[in-house]
């Protein structure tokens, strides 16, 4: 096939991907609608610098536009998010996807002897519109599996973001403006498991926690759910939403504050409780404040009546959607960074290609691969 009419197919099947027309796609690189026409019907080859804007624009490597679709290998990983039509379109899927995708690059150049890992599947039978004390006992018995696994069986106020890593899930944190995203999980049976953070400064870190967390849920509960297609993203109905969501936050809740260990707490949350004390012990925990009195409710520790107006006094005290006496930022990426270092370092890898996976400038990358260079003791 002519290099005119591989480029021509891919500019197609991008036009149709992002539900464009041939205005807008011309209008993107600067040319009227007619000579887009020219481009997709192979009459006239596109440039490099326009093909350069296409990729930038759409998030796509170079080689999307110039191998032909049997031949380009298709994003492999399996991709679920809460509420995907509202939150998560194909440009977003296809910058994480591609983030995924270079963190996995990474690891295949490092020398981490584990390049897949994918956690323990559970396939729960889970009914009506509300968790039963059953299902919320599996879930428990499941969250307190992969505590053990991760060797903090009693732990609390652990970094999760580093637990996750040390443990092979990987974890990417970055600010993506204007979203209303927490943070979205993916899968690939040859590259593993991913999620991936909204990092903005506007979000507590209580609530990242939470979030990293919650997904770890949805990749050990409901991996039957991921799927390539943004399309298929979208949940059949409300209810199947609301009870895997539910599942989820349940595995979160019983993994960051278990109940084996809250019963250490005993004597603090046997009688009175107000919002002084859960501010106080929420820290402890390292969990939001939410989370800690919905924990308490779930454990029999307060009642209905006692989370309502545990929950008014929140709102009224202005945290309705603030974390009072929120954590310090918690540094991400650490994993990420650390086997950067040890590529540049070795030179496997380019200035360029380290700038890109970090997420900073070439220059900046510059100075730091520099700085890297001339360290003075090398470890064993």
């Amino acid at each position: 096939m002519k290099v005119a009419e591989v480029i021509a197919k891919n500019l197609k099947e991008l036009q149709d991907e992002f539900n464009l027309n041939q205005t807008e796609m011309g209008e993107i690189i600067g040319v009227t609608r007619q000579t887009f026409a020219k481009y997709l019907d192979g009459e006239r080859v596109m440039d490099s610098g326009k093909l350069y804007k296409l990729a930038r624009y759409f998030d796509k490597e170079i080689d999307f536009f110039l191998s032909e679709k049997t031949k380009r290998e298709k994003i492999s990983f399996m991709f679920r998010a809460d509420d995907p039509e509202n939150n998560f379109d194909d440009k977003l899927k296809n910058k994480i996807a591609k983030k995924f995708k270079l963190y996995h690059e990474i690891i295949e150049l490092s020398d981490d002897p584990v390049k897949d890992y994918l956690p323990e599947e559970y396939k729960l039978k889970i009914e009506g519109n509300e968790l039963n004390k059953k299902e919320k006992t599996a879930i428990e018995k499941i969250a307190e599996k992969q505590r053990r696994y991760m060797w903090v069986d009693d732990a609390l106020n652990i970094n999760i973001f580093t637990l996750f890593e040390e443990n092979n899930i990987n974890v990417i944190a970055q600010e993506i403006k204007d979203a209303n995203l927490d943070a979205v999980s993916a899968y690939s049976e040859d590259k593993g498991a991913y999620i991936f953070i909204n990092d903005s400064r506007d979000i507590p870190e209580e609530r990242k926690i939470f979030s990293a967390v919650h997904e770890l849920g949805h990749l050990i509960l409901h991996r039957d759910q991921y799927s390539k297609d943004i399309n298929e993203l979208k949940y059949a109905n409300t209810r199947i939403k609301d009870i895997r969501e539910k599942a989820a936050d349940h595995f979160a809740m019983a993994f960051l504050v278990p109940a084996k260990v809250l019963k250490n707490y005993d004597y603090y949350f046997d009688g009175y409780i107000d919002l002084d004390l859960i501010i106080e012990k929420k820290k402890e925990f390292g969990v939001s404040a939410k989370s800690l009195i919905m924990t308490l409710n779930k454990y029999g520790y307060i009642d209905g009546k006692i989370l309502g107006a545990l929950f008014k006094k929140l709102k009224e005290a202005g945290y309705d959607k603030k974390e009072p006496e929120p954590r310090d930022y918690i540094r991400k990426n650490e994993k990420l960074f650390a086997l950067v270092r040890k590529l540049v370092i070795k030179e496997k890898i380019t200035i360029n290609k380290a700038a890109e996976v970090l997420n900073i400038s070439v220059l900046e990358m510059r100075k730091l691969a520099k700085k890297w260079k001339n360290y003075e003791y090398r470890t064993a």
